[in-house]
């Protein structure tokens, strides 16, 4: 199932369930009335004013798929990206909200139809996480999520955790309220017999996909305290990562193996002249290459401007971080990330120019800093006598020229030097 078919049949279900659909906002936050976020990292986010009391809802059935980047703040996956499976900087929220109309039960019932009916997704292959309470915070255990989904599934595919797992708090604003989440095992039959074991393990095949949270307290003076307006009404909260669908419905193990990203692969490929599948190394290159390209290119769509501020600053950080470890692992020097954005859209010259002048400009300021640093070492090291790179100085190349150690390394080989193995600024 292609991932256009993936949105379209998300859309049409909750449109028939009557809720209204409304369109993604820009990836940049805008409205810093209510959230400080510099990017949308959340469906929820446009919503805020009506969980928060500040404005009566003209819907109270809303679902739709927005665009999401974590890369700042609680929820930052950057290290993440390209080292496994499914972890993005960006990606697309499916998502569903009561606002006052329905239940955890009926949201429980929407996310199993869907996942089972329309998706067709093995009820063998699904677990279901559970809010067990919480003795300290005068938390009680989820009983409604409990009563519904052991109607749906084998208990034996019911598990039950705390606060880091099914308690979820919604960053800045202090809201929060028990979840149920849904997860899935992608692993091959023979190795379905400890399932159950891997769920929130970190397992790159046993993942979750989908958290129904009931928002129904306040966080207040760092204490959960329960709010008489969201406890009155039904406050439901829900989101599922589009690439992890697809990655199931499309049977891969890995999202940068669905049809999302494998155009963007292939790109790379010819640009590069490389093979993705052939050298674990090169993969996770042409991962994070993948991944920070379809966040940049979405972001300047919005009107991000990589510079040294704010949003232009992490674009920029995207941007060179794709660079540098196609310099590290590939040895180019040159820009490339340009020639990737037609594949996204092919009129969009003013994108391909200011990343194309902004590859140019990285490179020009790496040449210099090396320059600079190789002088260094002449002056006071070699001139001196010394035969070591010590940790000082590597983190002064680091933090003054934003050289990383490898090439630190390599100018040290250049010179017969040594110099202390550290992973201080390692990437």
């Amino acid at each position: 199932m292609k991932y256009k078919k993936i949105k379209k049949i998300f859309l049409n279900y909750f449109k028939k369930k009557k809720h209204k659909i409304f369109k993604s906002l820009s990836i940049i936050n805008k409205n810093k009335k209510y959230s400080n976020l510099m990017f949308i990292n959340s469906g929820i986010n446009q919503f805020l004013e009506y969980f928060l009391n500040k404005k009566k809802p003209k819907y109270l059935k809303i679902a739709n798929i927005q665009k999401c980047i974590r890369i700042t703040g609680k929820n930052n996956d950057l290290n993440i990206v390209g080292y496994d499976n499914y972890h993005h900087t960006m990606f697309e929220m499916l998502g569903n909200w009561s606002l006052g109309e329905y239940s955890q039960k009926t949201a429980i019932k929407y996310a199993w139809e869907l996942i089972t009916k329309k998706y067709k997704i093995s009820k063998n292959n699904i677990y279901v996480t559970i809010f067990k309470g919480d003795k300290k915070n005068k938390l009680k255990f989820d009983k409604q999520s409990y009563n519904i989904w052991k109607k749906l599934i084998n208990k034996k595919n019911i598990l039950f955790f705390g606060l880091k797992h099914n308690f979820w708090k919604i960053d800045n604003f202090n809201l929060c309220g028990p979840s149920s989440e849904i997860h899935i095992d992608i692993r091959n039959k023979k190795s379905k017999k400890l399932g159950r074991y891997l769920v929130n393990k970190n397992n790159n095949y046993v993942i979750e996909l989908w958290n129904i949270v009931n928002i129904k307290y306040i966080i207040k003076n760092n204490k959960i305290l329960k709010n008489k307006y969201l406890l009155s009404n039904n406050y439901i909260d829900t989101g599922m990562g589009l690439e992890r669908l697809c990655m199931i419905l499309q049977n891969k193990k890995s999202t940068y193996d669905t049809d999302i990203f494998t155009p963007i692969i292939k790109i790379i490929e010819n640009i590069l002249c490389i093979k993705y599948g052939k050298n674990k190394r090169i993969d996770i290159v042409i991962k994070i290459i993948s991944d920070h390209i379809r966040t940049i290119f979405f972001s300047m769509l919005d009107g991000v401007i990589p510079n040294n501020k704010k949003e232009g600053y992490i674009i920029r950080k995207l941007i060179r971080r794709s660079l540098i470890y196609s310099y590290k692992f590939l040895n180019i020097k040159k820009p490339f990330l340009f020639k990737i954005i037609p594949i996204f859209n092919k009129k969009k010259k003013k994108i391909i120019k200011l990343l194309k002048q902004e590859e140019l400009n990285y490179f020009l300021i790496l040449k210099k800093n090396i320059f600079i640093v190789k002088n260094f070492i002449k002056d006071k090291i070699i001139n001196s006598n010394l035969k070591l790179i010590d940790n000082k100085l590597i983190l002064f190349f680091y933090e003054t020229y934003g050289l990383y150690y490898f090439i630190i390394k390599k100018i040290a080989k250049k010179y017969n030097l040594k110099i202390v193995n550290t992973k201080l600024i390692e990437i």
